[in-house]
């Protein structure tokens, strides 16, 4: 049994090293620092010294040459216990600094009992050695101790530099995937409430068409009981009625009524289609039941989105339709229709003037091309390489968020497709897609 002093900064590694000692019959005191441990060791010098190299206030090479350099305590066997970096040139070190051994931890608890017990009996037969270094050698192992520990701390800061690197990129991509789930939510929340809005008007639009309708058969009916009541009348020229009934006709401008009528109800009928169709093409544009592909033309995505649009883009642009003849292609529609939404919304934003806003789709071998280009302000070259960046934008702030283009990217991405800007200050931007025909 041995008194053993442990000199250990990390409190888990203390305590195991502290308890395989215990185990084994040892007396054991532990210290945190070499400092302490130092202390420690001048009131009472221990069998055995096992120490950390790289600790604060004192490290365990610095420990080692004072317990060296101290009549009292230059007699104790010093083991040092490193983790990592651990050179040739460190170990040299420590063996000339006077330590007897130098293990790597974690050792197996097996091995350290076996280099403990190897130190205490090799100390029993061991005499005292007086000599002390040399000025020049003490220099030169100051030296080599300044320089090895230089490499520790070294290493250290690299790899704490590597970690805060790597965390700021999660951090970073942790918050732009939290900003596009948001968005994500936010945009089927939208679509939700649309859904239900565009379900609530299509209930009294319903009835409102039926009864337009059978208010237009109501009006033909009496425009012909009408007619045949005034054509019995002019048959019988002697009625009494017959001037009085003429003057109160023209008074109340029944013939004009009369022609009138219809032509209000026709154009009430179409109207409240106009207003079904817009509310069919919400429905369509919103649905959160499509989570699933199907196939879709998109010419028939363009066209519910421009509906969707057309009050942003009315008063700012007109809009040119050029849809060529495309084949289906499998998609989910909902995500191309907020990726159109999006680019004619952006199209509408950048024009400082009446401009025009030119839709294109055309086929390619293997692809559908879709081409939303505006007359409007256009982008520098700088911001066309970021503009698809999370968070990027060039609107003031609190205007935009930066995601909508970034979004757009991914869902392209998602379809196996890709999305291109081409663009000039003053003349305009050109957003073009292209989406696989098959799935790849």
């Amino acid at each position: 049994m041995a008194n053993i002093l442990i000199v250990e900064d990390e409190m888990m590694n203390r305590s195991m090293l502290e308890l395989t000692l215990l185990q084994a019959g040892h007396n054991v005191a532990c210290a945190a620092d070499g400092a302490t441990a130092l202390a420690i060791a001048q009131q009472q010098p221990p069998d055995l010294i096992i120490t950390d190299v790289l600790m604060p206030v004192m490290d365990g090479f610095e420990l080692c040459r004072q317990c060296k350099a101290d009549q009292a305590l230059k007699q104790v066997p010093v083991i040092l216990y490193s983790s990592d970096y651990v050179e040739q040139q460190e170990q040299q070190l420590g063996l000339e600094l006077g330590a007897c051994r130098y293990l790597v931890k974690p050792s197996p608890p097996q091995l350290l009992l076996a280099a403990v017990n190897e130190v205490l009996a090799e100390q029993q037969s061991l005499t005292l050695l007086g000599a002390e270094l040399e000025l020049d050698e003490e220099m030169k192992l100051l030296r080599n101790y300044n320089e090895v520990l230089f490499n520790k701390l070294e290493a250290k800061m690299q790899e704490l530099q590597q970690t805060i690197a790597e965390q700021k990129k999660y951090e970073e991509s942790m918050k732009a995937m939290q900003a596009q789930i948001i968005q994500q939510e936010k945009m089927a929340s939208i679509g939700q409430l649309a859904a239900g809005v565009a379900h609530e008007i299509n209930n009294p639009m319903g009835f409102i068409t039926s009864n337009l309708t059978s208010l237009g058969k109501y009006a033909e009916r009496l425009d012909t009981y009408i007619a045949a009541l005034q054509k019995s009348l002019y048959e019988c020229p002697g009625h009494p009625g017959l001037e009085e009934l003429d003057q109160l006709r023209q008074k109340l401008k029944v013939d004009y009524i009369i022609s009138d009528v219809n032509e209000l109800i026709n154009e009430s009928l179409d109207g409240a289609n106009r207003v079904r169709r817009i509310v069919q093409d919400l429905k369509s544009f919103s649905r959160v039941d499509q989570a699933e592909k199907s196939r879709t033309n998109l010419n028939d995505c363009l066209e519910t989105t421009i509906n969707i649009a057309w009050n942003e883009l009315k008063y700012i642009a007109t809009l040119e339709r050029r849809f060529g003849n495309i084949p289906e292609i499998s998609c989910n529609p909902q995500q191309l229709n907020q990726v159109f939404l999006n680019l004619l919304v952006n199209a509408a934003q950048s024009m400082e003037q009446q401009g025009g806003i030119t839709v294109t789709t055309w086929s390619e071998p293997g692809q559908v091309c879709v081409s939303i280009a505006d007359t409007g302000k256009g982008m520098p070259k700088e911001v066309q390489e970021r503009i698809f960046e999370p968070f990027f934008t060039t609107k003031p702030a609190g205007k935009g968020t930066g995601l909508g283009l970034s979004i757009s990217a991914d869902i392209i991405r998602k379809h196996q497709g890709e999305i291109s800007v081409e663009s000039e200050p003053g003349r305009g931007t050109t957003f073009t897609v292209r989406l696989p025909v098959e799935e790849p």
